[in-house]
């Protein structure tokens, strides 16, 4: 094992045994804080409250450029993890960490921030220029941390999230707009046993509606959703509430706004509308999408790189939306590249060491090539 597998295997052994579930991060960011530093990094912890009321921060650590002319880059991990994620035990087996089967491994996306950490560190004997390496906060419930990001902080050309799944040479080039929706039914209360038919079922109205929304693969570009359904309050009442939530996602704006005005006339029938006192529905645009040309410099520059360590690139569409999402919808050019972990958010998750090697180095290519 060569000296930087080594280095970047021990890294992302003991980064995965800091707990850092959504909104307790605090250990891990002590860690980082402490890590970069040492290596000669200049390191700002940013906190923020939601509106909801949970607390988290994100750390931006600044390596200065050493030469002139070159880019300045932005690299980006989230170091939350999904649950079962406390006193994990990775495991070595051959060529591949996986999880002891209890807990999740975190290599979703610890992979990539002890990836960016090795790399940080052996930037520091080659050429670069400006490099931004970001580690944000409950990406796992929301992308809630990079939402909270002071983007004037993040002066950059371009930029690379390390969130994706599969070997790494993935380079997601397109992603969705994603909107989630609410729908409330208002129906009318009575007893369920003395006078049924004074009430109005609100669930027996939203179950007609549920059969009406838009449901899985739309066409090729889009898919919809619907998640949880929840009402009443007892058997022998007749219900006059009920709660639908769904979502839809496409990588056309056009069907995000088509969906939006099928569900809106949908609700809004005349022969629905008999059977319940109100309706209503909200909808969030949760994130915008984004897609590149194969020739944008952005997928230039990261396939320049990959091609310079043998590593053959795949241009990839997804369907799910990551901190990349963010950052583009807030102008900085970003693509999201894969980092090696498999079966993620499950307790056979695991990781090959060679794609922790492969990482470290694309980080340090790109970096060079700028």
């Amino acid at each position: 094992m060569n000296d930087r597998k080594h280095r970047v295997v021990q890294e992302f052994l003991t980064q995965v045994k800091i707990e850092s579930h959504s909104f307790k991060e605090k250990k891990m960011f002590d860690y980082l804080e402490k890590r970069l530093t040492d290596i000669g990094l200049e390191v700002e912890r940013i906190p923020y409250t939601t509106e909801e009321g949970n607390s988290s921060e994100n750390l931006v650590a600044r390596l200065r450029a050493n030469t002139s002319g070159k880019k300045t880059l932005f690299f980006d991990a989230h170091v939350d993890t999904v649950e079962p994620g406390v006193g994990i035990q990775p495991v070595i087996d051959g060529e591949v960490i996986r999880s002891s089967g209890q807990t999740i491994l975190g290599g979703d996306d610890k992979a990539a921030s002890a990836a960016m950490v090795v790399a940080a560190e052996e930037l520091k004997h080659r050429e670069h220029g400006d490099i931004l390496f970001v580690f944000t906060s409950a990406e796992e419930v929301g992308l809630v941390g990079v939402r909270y990001l002071d983007f004037s902080r993040i002066q950059a050309d371009y930029g690379f999230v390390l969130d994706s799944h599969g070997p790494v040479g993935g380079i997601i080039v397109a992603a969705p707009t994603q909107y989630q929706y609410e729908i409330f039914v208002t129906g009318k209360a009575s007893h369920a046993g003395i006078a049924p038919e004074a009430g109005k079922n609100a669930i027996v109205a939203a179950g007609e509606i549920l059969t009406r929304l838009p449901q899985g693969r739309i066409n090729r570009y889009t898919v919809a959703n619907v998640g949880v359904i929840d009402g009443g309050k007892a058997t022998n009442i007749v219900a006059d509430l009920c709660h639908i939530q769904g979502e839809f996602r496409s990588h056309r704006e056009k069907d995000c706004e088509k969906l939006q005005r099928k569900i809106e006339r949908l609700i809004h029938r005349k022969s629905f509308e008999k059977k319940i006192e109100d309706v209503n529905v909200c909808f969030k645009k949760v994130y915008s999408g984004f897609r590149y040309e194969n020739d944008s410099p952005v997928i230039q520059l990261v396939s320049k790189a990959m091609g310079e360590l043998g590593i053959t690139p795949r241009l990839e569409w997804t369907g799910g939306g990551s901190n990349t999402n963010i950052y583009n919808q807030n102008g900085i050019p970003a693509v999201n590249l894969s980092v090696g972990m498999e079966e993620v958010h499950s307790l056979q998750e695991y990781i090959r060491i060679e794609d922790l090697d492969k990482l470290t180095a694309l980080i340090i290519k790109i970096s060079e090539l700028s």
